[in-house]
């Protein structure tokens, strides 16, 4: 083949399949009849210049959300095609749910703070109702990924949402320590927005966690000893999903009995995920819905039919 029929064969097959133009407006664009694109792009197809791969359904992204959520009982899955896209595509979500949603609960962590930043601002004509507040305490560790009550504020100048606000730590260390927070009126008001609560998002966590949650402290050696895995908020699990408890955990958190009756509940899998930590967590039931990457839902897939 000639090095310009070559070319004419490259240049007609980029603007077909890369800037999707129809025939015909190839047609005009090269001056040539469209029954000659149609037999160019089949040539350019026979000689390779062209190779169609069509992607098995459970491949596609389409078909990993389906996989994974018949396989864990999710109510919707949405798979985002690059870690870059992760936080906006897990801000979009969220959005989504916000005008059916009165109270909703926020998580903690890293990739909490930075969906809430790619979330846009909200128009001043736009009205909202509703209330966000933290479903965990504040964690004596510098990232304002880990104070809820900034988290919140923050949340409501993009949704208009009304912040209200958890004032105690996460991890009080004794017991009476827990029971004095647990006994003020700001608690026992935020317990009633947690047992109103419609909606929550929380971040798909792993075993050991940095910054670690005073888990020593909390558990001894029982989260290595009962082999955990995977965590939400600050709660850990095993590889079956089984919540493994600590002798001193002395947590304040919104209660698991009170999350699995939150009606939509849903967990981000940041792109860096341990792949059995996020097994973990789906095990659990607690997720409804999940945002995650299309390199881990291909991971997770793959964990479940090997095991």
């Amino acid at each position: 083949m000639k090095a310009k029929e070559l070319l004419r064969l490259i240049e007609i097959s980029k603007l077909y399949y890369e800037e999707n133009k129809t025939q015909a407006e190839i047609a005009r664009i090269m001056d040539i009849s469209r029954p000659s694109v149609s037999s160019l792009l089949s040539k350019a197809r026979k000689e390779g210049i062209v190779k169609i791969d069509i992607l098995a359904y459970q491949e596609s992204n389409m078909g990993l959300s389906q996989g994974l959520s018949r396989r864990f009982n999710l109510k919707t899955c949405q798979v985002v095609e690059s870690a870059e896209a992760f936080h906006q595509e897990s801000a979009t979500v969220l959005l989504n749910y916000l005008d059916k949603t009165r109270v909703l609960g926020l998580g903690w962590g890293y990739n909490i703070n930075k969906m809430i930043e790619a979330m846009p601002q909200k128009n001043d004509n736009e009205t909202a109702q509703g209330i966000v507040c933290p479903i965990i305490g504040t964690a004596t560790v510098p990232h304002r990924g880990y104070h809820p009550n900034e988290l919140a504020t923050d949340l409501s100048h993009k949704t208009g949402f009304q912040a209200e606000y958890l004032i105690s730590p996460a991890f009080p260390t004794t017991e009476q320590d827990q029971d004095l927070f647990m006994n003020t009126n700001n608690y026992l008001d935020i317990l009633e927005r947690w047992r109103k609560m419609d909606t929550a998002i929380i971040t798909v966590g792993s075993f050991p966690l940095v910054p670690d949650h005073g888990t020593a402290l909390r558990f001894g050696k029982k989260l290595i000893q009962e082999k955990a895995v995977g965590s939400l908020l600050s709660y850990f699990f095993n590889l079956q999903g089984e919540q493994i408890l600590g002798d001193d955990d002395y947590a304040i958190q919104i209660p698991l009995r009170l999350l699995a009756r939150i009606k939509d509940v849903i967990g981000i899998v940041p792109p860096e995920s341990n792949i059995n930590a996020v097994v973990s967590c789906l095990q659990s039931g607690y997720i409804r819905h999940l945002v995650i990457t299309e390199q881990n839902a291909k991971d997770v897939l793959k964990q479940i039919e090997s095991n």
